[in-house]
């Protein structure tokens, strides 16, 4: 009878921790949708309308131009910016689908080296790739900063491309030649056997089978680059490059905060990595896991 009682009590406080957790997480989020689906002038009221009474989608039809001009025009000369977003939104997906493709490319073959190749001191290079993931990225401005600048690439996407690639290839490697281990040789034998190259039997034999590896590091390489934004604050200065958690931040200043057009690009920012987690779930938990068991 105690046991059941207590197993009843803790039961109950693991429900209560829970519950809470979830509101302290989703709360804020939910917040940010609300806001952004209310008028200037509900979202400034006493007490505040925790539920939108008259919920709108101005403030996302104002980012895309598209609504009534006046209101346009009185939006351009609160915000200026708020038309900024579209083309920041063009650029992180741009800056974020290179930066995926280019993991790909760079982290594949190197993996597969690592993993199948006797690569001499592989593990302790690996490490050091592992390691670099440690190093706090405001150590890495400056001198990636005098280095693009030299190059001539400041305030270009293909500046954060470089940057973005030199943080999250190593961490692609480290996870795909642990997956590639994971995969049985024979298949690749057989390959070989039947007179394929080292080269074709990566593509035509591993590659095919290690979409779920592949697909996780993708995605990862995206959302990390899609979101970042010390990088992108100070290597871009015009529209024409800047991204779009650097035109949300521009939104706040020492005269005012446009609160509206903030939860606005808020939510524009969180949604393409939420979508992506939520239809590759499957996929991201299985490379990951494959990394996590052999390495």
């Amino acid at each position: 009878m105690i046991s059941r009682r207590t197993d009843i009590l803790r039961t109950c406080g693991l429900m209560t921790a829970a519950a809470l957790f979830f509101l302290f997480m989703f709360t804020p989020v939910y917040w940010m949708v609300a806001t952004s689906l209310m008028t200037e002038a509900e979202m400034l009221a006493v007490p505040p309308h925790f539920i939108p009474q008259a919920p709108t989608l101005r403030n996302y039809a104002t980012i895309f131009g598209i609504g009534d001009p006046e209101y346009i025009a009185f939006a351009q000369n609160r915000a200026p910016a708020v038309f900024d977003i579209f083309p920041a939104m063009i650029n992180s997906l741009t800056v974020g689908l290179c930066v995926a493709l280019a993991n790909l490319l760079i982290a594949s073959p190197a993996a597969y080296a690592f993993s199948r190749l006797n690569v001499r001191r592989s593990l302790p290079l690996l490490m050091v790739y592992l390691g670099s993931r440690m190093l706090p990225p405001i150590m890495l401005v400056v001198p990636m900063f005098l280095l693009m600048r030299n190059f001539g690439l400041i305030d270009t996407p293909l500046s954060l491309i470089a940057a973005y690639c030199i943080l999250t290839v190593p961490f692609s490697i480290w996870l795909l030649q642990a997956y590639f281990k994971t995969m049985p040789v024979e298949l690749e034998d057989s390959a070989v056997i039947d007179g394929a190259t080292r080269w074709q039997t990566m593509r035509y034999v591993v590659l095919p089978l290690a979409r779920p590896g592949l697909t996780c590091v993708a995605i990862l390489a995206f959302m990390a680059s899609w979101s970042e934004f010390l990088f992108a604050v100070v290597f871009t200065k015009t529209t024409a490059s800047k991204t779009l958690p650097v035109v949300t931040a521009s939104f706040v200043d020492t005269a005012s905060i446009q609160f509206d057009y903030v939860m606005t690009a808020g939510v524009l920012t969180a949604l393409p990595p939420f979508l992506l987690a939520l239809i590759f779930q499957r996929y991201i938990v299985g490379g990951l896991a494959a990394g996590a068991v052999k390495g």
